[in-house]
């Protein structure tokens, strides 16, 4: 990663986190364009794509340990160092989009696990708990195997608890938990792909022959479990077809079609070269579009018909653009975790390595 590039990023991420603390402590939701209708937005799109970018990253972590025969390698140790500082910035979006994350803490104290976000919570303290396990112990195989089951847990929850919800036609389907798996493999493996060429080529280069086979087949696999789930919405209860309709004409969703799996597939097919980190950056791009139209047109129906026409009011309409501040933030903790990534990967495995 050359200076430039150092000295931008933790510069995005103060202006980002000074944003941030602003929205929860000082402005509240003033600053943000959620509404009665649409209460989450771009923060929450990110917080599930950095979730399931932490679970993504840690099974091709996995996978690399079992191509070395079940002994975790240097890619290893890469990708469980991307899965880490990526579940910590998505757990940064949720809480700055709960506004007062402190109460955050109740679902430990108190927690009801009947809940499926009990049980998310719980698994991404016992993930970070593993991976301290990993690097600061000789138990890294134990830990290995324990990293792998607590991520395919907190995903399967998260997703679960998207299908789960009835007054969401277009999340309430068997096919959203499958979605966000095959999202999570590509996500994770083409974040891991970026940093790893950013920070430490070396590790890529000897090690990561399989890695650009693995975000090929993710992304199409992805592509055909949404094609699955968007056709077959299209031909169900009308609100559904409405909200996939909605998504289809949609910015968001044409940047995923073509800069998230056009281009990426085009150049990772048509070329051997491993080092070339474009088409794993709009592999990551293109899926941060969807996760945000997954969010965003999830509540493009009204709860109840005509609600939107009797009472007027800009927090009562059905239209969300994220504001200045919610950009803000966004880019500013996606280039705080490149950042705070690339330190943690020049300390846990580049100096150790030396």
């Amino acid at each position: 990663m050359n200076n430039a590039i150092k000295g931008i990023l933790p510069t995005l991420f103060v202006a980002g986190a000074v944003a941030a603390l602003g929205k929860v402590f000082i402005w509240g939701e003033s600053v943000t364009n959620y509404g009665a209708y649409t209460p989450w937005g771009l923060w929450v799109g990110l917080y599930i794509l950095l979730v399931g970018t932490a679970a993504g990253s840690a099974w091709t972590g996995l996978y690399a340990a079992y191509k070395n025969g079940g002994v975790p390698n240097r890619l290893t140790t890469l990708s469980f160092i991307v899965a880490g500082v990526s579940l910590a910035f998505g757990m940064a979006f949720i809480g700055t989009d709960l506004g007062k994350p402190m109460k955050g803490f109740l679902i430990i104290i108190s927690p009801s696990f009947s809940s499926k976000l009990t049980w998310s919570t719980w698994l991404y303290g016992a993930f970070f708990a593993c991976l301290a396990g990993f690097f600061y112990t000789k138990m890294k195989q134990v830990f290995m195997i324990l990293i792998g089951i607590v991520s395919i847990g907190f995903l399967i929850a998260e997703g679960l608890f998207f299908s789960d919800m009835v007054a969401r036609p277009m999340w309430n389907t068997w096919l959203t938990p499958i979605s966000f798996l095959t999202s999570a493999v590509a996500a994770g493996s083409s974040m891991l792909c970026v940093l790893g060429l950013l920070t430490a080529k070396d590790v890529i280069a000897e090690e990561g022959i399989e890695l650009k086979k693995i975000v090929t087949y993710s992304i199409i696999a992805h592509v055909a479990v949404e094609a699955v789930h968007l056709m077959s919405g299209i031909s169900g209860g009308s609100e559904k077809a409405i909200t996939i309709q909605a998504m289809w004409s949609s910015v968001p969703f044409w940047s995923f079609v073509i800069v998230g799996v056009g281009l990426p597939l085009l150049m990772l097919l048509r070329t051997t070269d491993r080092m070339n980190v474009i088409p794993y950056v709009l592999a990551f791009i293109g899926l941060a579009s969807y996760k945000y139209s997954f969010i965003r047109y999830g509540f493009v129906v009204e709860p109840m018909s005509g609600l939107s026409q009797a009472f007027q009011h800009a927090r009562l309409a059905l239209s969300y653009h994220p504001s200045t501040v919610e950009w803000l933030v966004a880019i500013g903790f996606l280039a705080g975790m490149v950042w705070v990534s690339n330190i943690a990967i020049q300390k846990l495995l580049v100096s150790k390595q030396a």
